[in-house]
């Protein structure tokens, strides 16, 4: 699976030091936004004022200070004549409706990409001082920021190697589901060339089918890919009309063939899984995707240096995701999955 480098993660007392205070966060917002200088968004208007707007003291009835009501805020104004509205630097953003502060924000961020084999909500939740649901929501958010750096239209051109695998956990009789009811996992990984490192995309395909896989393997895998590999499932026997396949039989114990073999994707499913068992114990199928983003997300961008300011990036050009649309609609129905379960003509790839 290659060698993580350092160089790529910030570390906790490197975050706690940098974002020590709300305005040592706003700046750094401010910078990644408008790297040119502020403007209003509305009118892009280039002629802006800071300020700092003092807090509103709160006190009680005997007229003791108890705290603020509002704290110091950094405000922008627009100075276009036709404009003069005031606005922040996480206006429009995930950051806006937030109730958690900056600091704690950031630091999310930086255990969220630290943590090789993920991050439980629970843990979240005593790092951050936070409550449970809190924690939970954070993780989510930032796992659909991932998501978003995961999108390319770049297809796989060189080795391509080609798996499914099934989450569920062990049978057990006493819990509501059947003894191999487990929700399949597709992923291809594009073994690393140049400077290039390896390079994966997973995802939770709720059926598996050729006509599932095949849809997925054309929309993923150039036509002109030098080799793609797969094991013996007979899922694949008919890959070779359309692409150079090959395949290694692991039912027969044999794993390495030269340079045909798949053991960075199952290097891959090895690591999502310990993360499953490790750290977060069981997910939602309803949530399996996002799950499945993240750790493709910090597998891709591993030696990627600005990791931790491309997922700021990402939470701030990010759409909201509220709670009830996140906690809301019907779970998602487990269903047998085989290769025979459905037998359905293997569409063409080419």
């Amino acid at each position: 699976m290659g060698k993580q480098s350092n160089k790529a993660y910030k570390s906790t007392i490197d975050v706690a030091q940098q974002f020590a205070t709300d305005e040592a966060c706003i700046n750094y917002l401010e910078a990644l936004r408008w790297p040119k200088g502020v403007r209003y968004l509305e009118c892009s208007g280039e002629r802006v004022s800071r300020y700092l707007a003092k807090g509103r003291e709160k006190r009680d009835k005997e007229g003791t200070l108890t705290g603020l009501r509002c704290p110091d805020r950094i405000i922008y104004q627009c100075l276009d004549k036709d404009c003069f509205h005031q606005f922040t630097a996480t206006t429009g953003t995930i950051f806006n409706d937030s109730h958690l502060p900056l600091q704690k924000w950031m630091m999310a961020v930086a255990l969220t990409i630290n943590a090789r084999k993920g991050l439980s909500a629970k843990q979240l939740q005593r790092d951050l001082s936070v409550n449970y649901r809190t924690a939970w929501y954070l993780e989510h958010r930032i796992r659909k920021a991932m998501g978003l750096g995961n999108f390319t239209d770049e297809k796989m051109t060189g080795t391509v190697e080609i798996d499914e695998t099934y989450i569920g956990g062990k049978f057990d009789k006493r819990r509501k589901r059947a003894r191999w009811d487990k929700e399949p996992v597709f992923g291809m990984i594009e073994r690393g060339k140049d400077e290039q490192p390896s390079q994966v995309r997973a995802s939770h395909m709720p059926t598996v089918n050729r006509f599932n896989l095949y849809g997925k393997i054309k929309e993923t895998v150039d036509l002109k890919a030098e080799l793609v590999i797969t094991d013996e499932s007979k899922l694949y026997d008919t890959l070779g009309n359309s692409l150079n396949h090959d395949i290694v039989n692991h039912s027969a114990k044999q794993y390495v063939v030269g340079d045909v073999h798949t053991n960075r994707i199952d290097g891959i499913w090895s690591l999502l899984k310990r993360g499953v068992i490790g750290q977060f114990h069981q997910i939602s199928i309803k949530h399996l995707q996002r799950y499945l983003d993240e750790f493709q997300f910090r597998f891709n961008n591993r030696e990627n240096v600005e990791l931790f300011s491309l997922v700021i990036s990402l939470l701030l050009i990010r759409a909201a995701m509220p709670y009830d649309k996140l906690t809301s609609g019907p779970s998602a129905k487990r269903t047998r999955n085989s290769s025979a379960a459905r037998k359905v003509a293997p569409p063409d790839v080419s």
